[in-house]
């Protein structure tokens, strides 16, 4: 892997902050392999450390305006990715309080019709915030999130590396959040089901 000096790094991350996703491409290709297998010590899972992963570097895209570029980008990342596997704890024990609570709720009040009309909204909300996508990063979203591939399998029929399906998938997964936050809150409680694995 290659090493980057201080002033390098600083050139990156002022790169990053003005939004040249080549920057985020360069830091992605350094920091992903150490990232990576300190989550999965972390969670002991492959599919989970994978998820964390593409989490942590949405929250370098999303906050690059706000990192100083005079601190250590790596320990920066350290921390997000900490971050991140002790907030899945506390979310995936909301969450099963919350699929107690919909649970309850549906049984009570189950309509075919109004189910179908529910998850077809939530489909039509989904195509509609992944019209925001580029071309390469919609297929890359479609490939993975919705039919369910591996990174490998999208990038053979794609016809790219691995890196750059994840890379595709980090901006992706960022721009369609930030659409379904927008968006009316029953349907992000849908949606995010979509947008994170089960683990």
């Amino acid at each position: 892997m290659q090493i980057l000096t201080a002033t390098d790094e600083k050139e990156l991350l002022l790169r990053l902050g003005a939004g040249e996703e080549t920057a985020f491409n360069t830091l992605y290709k350094l920091y992903s392999n150490k990232i990576y297998n300190r989550l999965l010590k972390l969670t002991q899972s492959e599919q989970i450390a994978d998820e964390l992963l593409q989490d942590t570097f949405v929250i370098l895209w999303n906050k690059r305006h706000t990192i100083n570029p005079d601190l250590s980008i790596k320990a920066w990342l350290d921390k997000v990715a900490r971050n991140e596997v002790y907030h899945l704890h506390r979310k995936l024990a909301h969450d099963k309080k919350l699929q107690e609570h919909i649970l309850s709720t549906f049984i009570e009040t189950y309509s075919h019709t109004e189910e179908n009309i529910y998850f077809k909204e939530s489909h039509e909300l989904l195509e509609k915030a992944m019209q925001e996508l580029s071309p390469q990063r919609k297929q890359a979203f479609r490939l993975c999130r919705l039919e369910g591939l591996s990174y490998q399998e999208a990038a053979e029929q794609m016809g790219v590396s691995v890196s750059t399906v994840s890379n595709h998938l980090v901006q992706a997964t960022s721009i369609v959040r930030s659409y379904i936050l927008r968006s009316r809150e029953r349907m992000a409680i849908l949606l995010s089901i979509l947008l994170v694995k089960n683990f």
